[in-house]
């Protein structure tokens, strides 16, 4: 009997799998930083990604039960736990819960770091209404610029991740999401949906990952004004979708919060109020 097809990825050697981490955007859309050396002959594997654990300074605090989702039948301890989900080649960044100027908050703390506060949480298609978050930047991303990879310190973003039809992944977004499995454990969202701050994008502007087109991103404030503020935003999360995608969502997967230092110099600092989730079935009550 013929031997099954082997993986593309067992014949990668490390040198050029350390070229695809540049390409590896996650759930996040960030980039790696793996150095890549085409003359290297190096066995060790990749530096690994995905989940790392519980947030223990986040899971179970005010901030997570603000945070949480509302239902019918009361909160459980699961409703309240965060975990941080490493980017590959990166340390991860601080997430911890805070008060700040009289309001529940998680600062997030980034210096050659990132990896993302993530709560996973299934909403049908359906029920998806409302999303609600603050947050406050003590100081510029110097630099930062959506569109460019090289300065994508982008100081505040709010992710969300959803399902699909994987059937319908591109040959590169499924040779992309193999490689998220082998780093992290989990296959790449079919598609990721993050609202962000730029300096140089302008609000309600799109921004498609130019690494793989199944994160795109929705510029929700822009310039160098607003810091050492807190800035407030209610989305309507269907309607985000098909702005961004071009069709109706699928369920939501998980909610999160990513903070990234890299590029610039020193640590980049930022506080987010909590993600509040509001069912479609509330909304049209309203």
């Amino acid at each position: 009997m013929a031997s099954p097809a082997p993986s593309f990825l067992a014949f990668t050697p490390y040198s050029m799998l350390a070229a695809a981490l540049l390409a590896v955007t996650l759930a996040s859309g960030c980039a790696t930083t793996v150095p890549a050396d085409d003359d290297a002959d190096v066995e060790e594997p990749a530096s690994q990604g995905g989940t790392v654990g519980v947030a223990q300074e986040v899971t179970g605090t005010a901030w997570a039960e603000m945070s949480a989702p509302p239902k019918a039948e009361g909160l459980k301890p699961d409703d309240l736990k965060w975990e941080i989900f490493r980017v590959p080649g990166k340390q991860p960044a601080s997430y911890s819960y805070v008060r700040h100027e009289g309001r529940d908050a998680v600062l997030a703390k980034a210096e050659a770091s990132g990896s993302i506060l993530r709560h996973r949480h299934r909403i049908e298609p359906d029920q998806l209404g409302l999303v609600r978050f603050s947050w406050n930047v003590p100081n510029a991303g110097a630099g930062a610029n959506l569109t460019l990879p090289q300065l994508d310190d982008v100081p505040v973003r709010v992710v969300l991740a959803f399902e699909g039809d994987r059937s319908r992944l591109s040959m590169k977004n499924s040779l992309l999401s193999e490689l998220s499995r082998l780093l992290t454990g989990e296959e790449m969202p079919f598609a990721t949906l993050v609202y962000s701050w730029s300096r140089v994008n302008q609000p309600g502007e799109v921004v498609v990952n130019e690494r793989t087109d199944r994160i795109r991103k929705i510029v929700v404030d822009s310039g160098d004004h607003g810091y050492n503020e807190w800035r407030s935003y209610e989305r309507d999360i269907r309607a985000d979708y098909r702005k961004a995608f071009g069709e109706d969502p699928g369920a939501l997967l998980s909610f999160a919060v990513f903070t990234e230092g890299e590029k610039n110099e020193g640590q980049l600092q930022a506080f987010y109020g909590p993600l509040k989730l509001v069912p479609a079935s509330a909304v049209a009550r309203k």
